[in-house]
């Protein structure tokens, strides 16, 4: 699963720095007017980039938790569309309903990775209970 890694720590560091170069063009053309979401919207993907570099960097075993990864990386993707949408939203100075169903689908991704992550860590100690 060595490969799932790699794929994650070359995707993050892409979509950071498409994000710099996005909020760098954003920023040219903004007229002086920003959004403290366009300017932030790098963070996500690097901390993500961080996490799958750690991941690698100490060996973590991470295939009982594949689904709780999965469902990070959702995550992630819903916050990056969600602050990049929002950012531009509010620059532009209306408001929109879809900024709501971005928050709904943003914190339904935050509560499956939290779930399905109990439900692999409380799996994975009941197993190694049983082995004992």
């Amino acid at each position: 699963m060595s490969t799932y890694l790699n794929r994650g720590i070359i995707g993050y560091l892409i979509t950071t720095v498409v994000c710099v170069i996005f909020t760098v063009i954003y920023e040219i053309f903004g007229h002086g007017v920003y959004s403290w979401r366009i300017r932030l919207l790098a963070l996500i993907p690097l901390a993500m980039f961080g996490l799958f570099l750690i991941m690698k960097k100490v060996k973590f075993d991470f295939e009982p938790y594949l689904a709780a990864i999965t469902f990070l990386r959702l995550f992630a993707a819903s916050e990056i569309a969600r602050n990049a949408f929002i950012g531009i939203i509010r620059v532009y100075g209306t408001v929109s309903s879809a900024m709501y169903y971005l928050y709904i689908l943003s914190i339904l991704f935050a509560g499956a990775s939290i779930i399905s992550f109990s439900v692999c860590l409380i799996i994975r100690i009941k197993h190694r209970r049983s082995a004992e």
